[in-house]
């Protein structure tokens, strides 16, 4: 019997995308480890930092300038086997930035190379708002097939949510350090009943859902 070779890229490379203030550089921060200014590389190879000379944190000047290049390349020294792309943020009516999302997500999943191809791609979804989906949000998942690549759902600021359950337990009569104790689990509670079914109707739903809450640091995957 003929084994089957499994090839295995030699950089992980991984799209982050999702509305602004998300929570994406806090991300990019954690799975690099959090250390040292990324390298930062066109589509053709150049690095970005000898294009811009004598200017430091250059990745954090072209984010306050909103310079975002879905192609550019972000490697961090503390994780050279990842390979980070981030887009601008989603905001209401981003029609343009959605389509080169689409075209950038379409061009990298078809390539052949496993070693240049896109293997996951990370949305944000921040819980800190009025609505955890916006029509942009709602416009990716149903109207982008991103074939074999992956899609998770990270719903960020988690923390806000446990902030109303602890509200809403407090109303109830739960005293005080019981209702600290309790608020996370029954935010979680309320999310998975009441939220979560949405992002199984849509036409292109994630493979799968991290909550990440701020506050802790502490990523609860389902």
């Amino acid at each position: 019997m003929t084994e089957e070779i499994v090839q295995r890229p030699r950089r992980f490379r991984i799209l982050i995308i999702g509305r602004a203030n998300a929570g994406k550089t806090t991300i990019l921060r954690a799975l690099s480890g959090g250390e040292g200014e990324p390298s930062i590389y066109d589509q053709d190879g150049n690095n970005v930092r000898s294009v811009i000379p004598f200017m430091p944190h250059t990745y954090l000047l072209l984010l306050q300038r909103g310079e975002h290049n879905v192609e550019y390349s972000l490697i961090f020294p503390s994780s050279p086997g990842f390979i980070f792309h981030d887009s601008r943020g989603f905001e209401s009516g981003a029609v343009e930035e959605l389509e080169l999302i689409r075209e950038f997500i379409q061009k990298k999943a078809t390539l052949g190379s496993m070693q240049t191809q896109l293997h996951a791609i990370l949305y944000c979804l921040p819980c800190d708002g009025i609505r955890f989906m916006t029509a942009v949000d709602k416009e990716f998942f149903n109207g982008i097939d991103t074939g074999n690549v992956p899609v998770i759902a990270v719903f960020t600021k988690f923390d806000a949510l446990d902030s109303i359950a602890f509200s809403a337990l407090s109303e109830q009569g739960v005293p005080f350090e019981e209702a600290q104790r309790q608020a996370p689990e029954h935010a979680q509670a309320q999310f998975d009943q009441g939220l979560l079914p949405l992002i199984g109707q849509l036409a292109h739903p994630p493979r799968a859902v991290v909550y990440l809450r701020s506050k802790s640091s502490i990523l609860d995957k389902r």
